[in-house]
């Protein structure tokens, strides 16, 4: 057995953490609990990229040293969180070793169980394409099977992506930007027959009560979401959110013009739960 109780020879995970002026507390927690992970028995060998997507590379004397020795690259643009975790996991499933990719948020602090109870869950069934991390104390109200943990989608929080589902979809649809990317490749993902879950075990904790509202959030979640309705056919939601994002000051685009989504896709598309995304527990 190695130092982590993984089974040697057993495949590798690439854990990919996208940043964008990320302060240095924040950092050192996450760097903390990756640690406490990787000495976890059970916990699979896994290795830690950074891509940067801030103005500048003042970040990387940062990450190394919370981190030295640390993988980190300068994207040089900031290119969203679908096209930084699309980059980072085009990188890791080119080694035909690896079956799992998983997206870390660096305002994450995993449980030193939390990997090894994602990648369980996710070998508990053939066809598995997402398995999500359970958010901690902050938890998500949409519903999640208490016996196949499958849920209407997957947070990108901390989100277990399957070698399969990457090469089935292409991973996130890189039109969004941020918010939204992660509902989509779900619905996109069960459209196909992929299983989407959440392994209850695995806990993330991921604290926002206290993080200010800004309304270039506001305004990103609705464009994210405007998009989202035009894509899956839904086009009085997706006028309701484009109204809601030009009145937060938002500048005007274009929806674009989609096609009727296939019967597949518009099956598991749910807007009448608005943000929620689904039918919601409480």
């Amino acid at each position: 057995m190695s130092r982590s109780g993984a089974a040697p020879g057993s495949s590798p995970v690439w854990l990919g953490i996208v940043l964008y002026r990320n302060p240095r507390e924040e950092l050192e927690r996450l760097v903390a609990s990756l640690a406490a992970t990787r000495e976890t028995p059970g916990t699979p060998a896994f290795q830690v990229r950074w891509l940067d997507n801030s103005p500048t590379e003042a970040l990387r004397d940062v990450v190394l040293a919370v981190s030295p020795g640390a993988d980190y690259r300068f994207s040089g643009a900031n290119l969203g969180f679908g096209v930084a975790h699309n980059r980072l996991m085009a990188e890791a499933f080119a080694d035909p070793a690896v079956r799992h990719y998983v997206c870390v948020n660096p305002d994450g602090v995993l449980h030193p169980e939390c990997l090894r109870e994602l990648v369980t869950e996710a070998e508990r069934r053939p066809r598995t394409g997402l398995v999500e991390a359970r958010l901690f104390p902050d938890e998500l109200p949409k519903p999640y099977d208490p016996e196949t943990h499958e849920t209407p989608w997957c947070s990108g929080c901390v989100l277990l992506v399957r070698r399969e589902l990457f090469e089935s979809s292409g991973g996130f649809d890189e039109r969004f930007f941020m918010y939204c990317e992660d509902v989509d490749l779900s619905w996109r993902a069960r459209a196909a027959g992929f299983s989407v879950r959440v392994a209850p075990r695995a806990l993330v904790h991921h604290y926002t009560v206290t993080r200010e509202l800004s309304p270039d959030r506001e305004r990103r979640v609705r464009r994210s979401a405007a998009l989202l309705g035009a894509k899956y056919g839904d086009l009085e939601f997706a006028r309701a959110r484009l109204k809601e994002y030009l009145e937060l000051g938002g500048a005007p685009f274009e929806l674009p013009k989609e096609s009727r989504p296939p019967r597949a896709l518009a099956r598991v598309a749910d807007f009448q739960h608005l943000f929620e995304f689904a039918e919601p527990r409480w």
